[in-house]
């Protein structure tokens, strides 16, 4: 009993040391930790080094932008971008798509330092405004010329073209068909002449470069020049234009059926090496009031759209005439900014009190396709020096003479 009663009692005393033991540690331990921190706040009042704190996780990656496989691929193929596809990628070898791709190369590259280096200087320095403004650019009559839109306006994150050309489809390549590319690419090069020559589509030699098993449609042409400026072909959709004046977008079928007027294409696309998805619409359409009725789902539907800035360029002079009032009267109500050559709305529809007209390059009498369109109150307006500003670039229908009008008008 004695030899127990020790023993508890040293296993007692054993207990209490070691609580002591315990506490001691413990405040040495918060000692130092609080001598700790205020030698690093004092370091960093001092402007010393403070003690690195613990790193900071690594945000969270984004999800790469999709990619259409096929439709991107096809794209490449046209525009002269290196394939990946065997049968696309074995052609890009041959002597004859090499000999196109240069020639190609070489029209381009003239086409950048003559038109479209000055285009996006002038942009940057007298539309800036706009520009900045746009985020969605509207383009009555622009048929498949994506490429000037954006240019012009490269900050815009929705490009709305309008066009009596149909949509058409991509094309689709198989082995052995070596013959069908190369009158594939022949087409396409004459689809490409009138605008890399003149800087506009002349419909009548589009239809016959599109006819039969040629390029079929403008949707080609719209992904050419989406490549050849540096993007990515995301997606592409149909759009139908529902009786309550909304677009539904469902999978592209790229049937040859040519659809029933009017009916678009919506590409997404986005710029290699950014995150930023844009779009470029299209629709086949006739904007005649007959058929262009304030009444209409289509009608509707332009009306819905927030688009602050309309481009207008060889448009046939069609606003000036009274069957085109229904889009002149959209384009004036919805615009706050407006750029246009002479083919677009008239000068007499932009009262000062209302609008901000500034005035580039020189205007002179129409081209002999067009009869009774000459503006003699706008030539008024281009004979006062002081109003007229240099335009360092080509576009429209003076090709010949390079004699080439532009208003910049902004509503007040």
């Amino acid at each position: 009993m004695i030899v127990l009663y020790f023993w508890f009692k040293d296993v007692e005393m054993r207990r209490k040391q070691i609580g002591v033991i315990l506490l001691w540690l413990f405040c040495v331990s918060v000692a130092c930790r609080s001598e700790s921190e205020g030698a690093a706040g004092k370091a960093g009042d001092s402007g010393g080094s403070a003690v690195p704190a613990a790193a900071t996780p690594a945000p969270p990656v984004k999800p790469a932008l999709p990619i259409d496989p096929v439709f991107d691929e096809t794209a490449n193929f046209l525009a002269g971008r290196p394939c990946e596809t065997p049968i696309l990628k074995a052609f890009q070898e041959t002597e004859e798509y090499r000999s196109f791709m240069a020639a190609l190369d070489q029209s381009w590259a003239e086409l950048e330092g003559n038109r479209f280096l000055p285009m996006r200087t002038w942009a940057g320095a007298e539309i800036a405004e706009a520009g900045a403004a746009t985020k969605t650019l509207f383009y009555p009559f622009g048929g498949p010329d994506g490429l000037t839109a954006e240019v012009l306006f490269p900050k815009a994150g929705h490009y709305v073209l309008l066009g009596l050309e149909f949509v058409g489809r991509m094309p689709e390549f198989k082995a052995g068909e070596e013959k069908r590319i190369s009158a594939y690419f022949q087409n396409l090069q004459v689809s490409l002449k009138d605008f890399l020559n003149k800087s506009y589509f002349i419909t009548k030699n589009m239809n016959e470069a599109m006819s039969g098993d040629k390029v079929d449609g403008v949707l080609p042409l719209l992904c050419f020049f989406l490549k050849r400026t540096g993007n990515v072909i995301s997606s592409i959709r149909r759009l139908d234009v529902l009786e309550n004046g909304e677009a539904s977008a469902s999978p592209y079928p790229g049937e040859r059926t040519k659809f029933r007027r009017p009916y678009g294409i919506r590409i997404d696309f986005f710029a290699e090496g950014t995150d930023v998805l844009r779009t470029m619409s299209y629709f086949s359409c006739d904007l005649v009031d007959d058929v262009f009725r304030k009444d209409t789902p289509f009608h509707a539907y332009l009306a819905g759209l927030p688009f602050e800035t309309t481009f207008v360029k060889s448009a046939s002079y069609l606003m000036h005439y009274k069957e085109f009032s229904n889009i002149r009267s959209l384009v004036l109500e919805k615009s706050r900014f407006i750029l246009e050559d002479d083919t677009g709305i008239p000068f007499r529809y932009f009262p000062p009190a209302v609008w901000d007209v500034r005035l580039y390059g020189e205007y002179i009498k129409p081209v002999s396709d067009f009869s009774g369109v000459e503006q003699l109150d706008l030539k008024t307006a281009y004979a006062d020096p002081a109003r007229v500003k240099p335009l360092p670039f080509h576009l429209g229908y003076h090709w010949g003479t390079n004699k080439d009008s532009i208003l910049y008008i902004v509503k007040k």
